[in-house]
């Protein structure tokens, strides 16, 4: 999710709870009014401070509502997943933008609910109070998404949400404590913030100082084999050998905004023209008009899509034609496939040339490129993942037995991944090739196996650390 749709999430559902409070406001005050005169006899029940975070609390409460259940549908999605810490390993493997922001929103979303409650009562005060409702109001959402089926009910999300409501708890109580009892109680209630703070530096620290990124073959879950009956054909080798290591054509936000640029260019269209409607990890762009073309391109490999709205006119239709006239076609979009990667149709127009790891020289092309071409004698249709990478230098290997060992322990990634396996049988092992978070092509062994029946290929992170 972009900042700007997170921004205009928060700004809709502001608007909501603004009009909400608003509602709630002019009738409280009619109420007020009445039983003033009729009850209280004139007193006030509450100060103007303690109305104002009253009103603050019911819009926040009223704009939790809308981001948890009114910004998707039901049906969205439904599962449990129990597995503490689950989602912070797969933001891990993965080190995608998206999967950190999930999980720091959760935690941003209940430090208001931490930061008000001790304003509105001085029984919230007590950290066993707010953390308690805290925990009881992150429950009940969790429990309302299963059952309704607009969400998960995942045990992360508890922890986040209670950590947050730690943080705005700590945050208040600090503030208030350091005019009673001075500075260092106040450092012991804000420690939970520093404490994600300093946490979340050294992570991200880390991961930036490694040569190397993180392999998203890694799974968040072990594979269930405590009741598997496993078993391999071949002898695996007792020492490790060494595998080059690739550079995928990494591209900046930059380098993607000029190959858009230049790509539309080539379509006749300007630069004036060109809609960004970039993500953090991909560039989106679309430019309006006969025709219309929406283009993604993929930062961390340099691989592209495009899409020619023209195709959804009155009498398109996708067209077989030669090999040879979509190549010529493709040159257009400064595309270039290799005289020997291997070609088949696999649908009316629509055609595909795949390359298998081909090595020569310091370099290795691997991967698909597809195209669907139109009776127009045009391609309108193109996702290229077609990359050729650099080799960076030579890495050690584990061996394969020790990479079997950590396909026993359920090291490999199987969807659905909660499920059991009853039976698991090795029939070949070699080296190939998985792209990393930070564009790198690694080695990786890959187990040729029959799953419970079904011929399927488990990959097990080669490179010794």
């Amino acid at each position: 999710m972009r900042l700007q749709e997170i921004l205009g999430l928060v700004r809709d559902n502001f608007y909501l709870a603004l009009f909400a409070v608003g509602a709630i406001a002019v009738l409280f005050a009619l109420l007020y009014l009445i039983g003033r005169k009729t009850f209280l006899k004139g007193r006030s029940p509450l100060s103007l401070g303690r109305l104002i975070v009253l009103a603050a609390f019911t819009g926040y409460m009223i704009m939790v509502a809308g981001v948890t259940f009114l910004n998707r549908g039901p049906g969205y999605h439904a599962g449990v997943d129990l597995s503490l810490f689950s989602t912070y390993r797969e933001a891990w493997h993965l080190f995608s933008v998206r999967h950190w922001q999930f999980i720091y929103l959760n935690i941003l979303m209940l430090v208001p609910f931490g930061a008000l409650l001790p304003l509105l009562h001085p029984r919230f005060r007590k950290a066993a109070w707010t953390i308690g409702l805290a925990a009881l109001l992150t429950l009940s959402i969790e429990t309302i998404q299963l059952i309704t089926g607009y969400g998960n009910f995942v045990a992360d999300d508890l922890f986040n949400n209670i950590l947050g409501a730690i943080i705005g708890y700590g945050l208040t109580m600090g503030f208030i404590r350091q005019k009673e009892k001075g500075a260092k109680r106040s450092l012991i209630l804000f420690s939970p913030l520093l404490l994600v703070v300093v946490l979340s530096a050294g992570l991200f620290g880390y991961y930036e100082a490694k040569e190397f990124g993180n392999l998203s073959i890694v799974p968040a879950h072990r594979a269930d084999l405590k009741q598997a009956a496993v078993s391999a054909d071949i002898d695996m080798n007792k020492t490790g050998g060494t595998a080059p290591v690739y550079r995928a054509p990494v591209l900046t936000k930059e380098a993607a905004d000029e190959f858009a640029r230049d790509f539309f260019k080539h379509r006749g269209k300007e630069p004036t023209e060109i809609e960004d409607l970039s993500y953090p990890e991909e560039g989106l762009y679309r430019v309006q008009g006969e025709p219309s073309y929406q283009l993604s391109v993929r930062y961390r490999d340099g691989s592209f899509s495009m899409t020619d709205f023209s195709q959804l006119d009155d009498g398109m239709e996708p067209m077989d034609t030669d090999e040879e006239t979509v190549r010529e076609d493709l040159s257009q979009f400064g595309v270039e496939i290799p005289r020997d990667a291997e070609f088949r149709q696999t649908g009316p127009g629509t055609y595909e040339w795949a390359v298998n790891q081909q090595e020569s020289g310091d370099r290795m092309t691997d991967g698909t490129l597809a195209a669907v071409y139109y009776n127009d004698g045009t391609v309108k249709e193109l996702d290229n993942r077609l990359i050729t990478y650099e080799k960076v230098r030579e890495a050690g290997l584990k061996s394969e037995q020790d990479a079997y060992q950590e396909l026993l322990k359920g090291k490999f990634l199987t969807l659905p991944e909660t499920r059991k396996i009853g039976t698991l049988q090795v029939h070949d092992v070699r080296v190939t090739h998985s792209l990393d978070s930070k564009g790198y092509y690694q080695p990786v062994y890959a187990f040729r196996c029959t799953l419970d029946g079904e011929d399927t290929t488990l990959l097990i992170p080669a490179m010794a650390h």
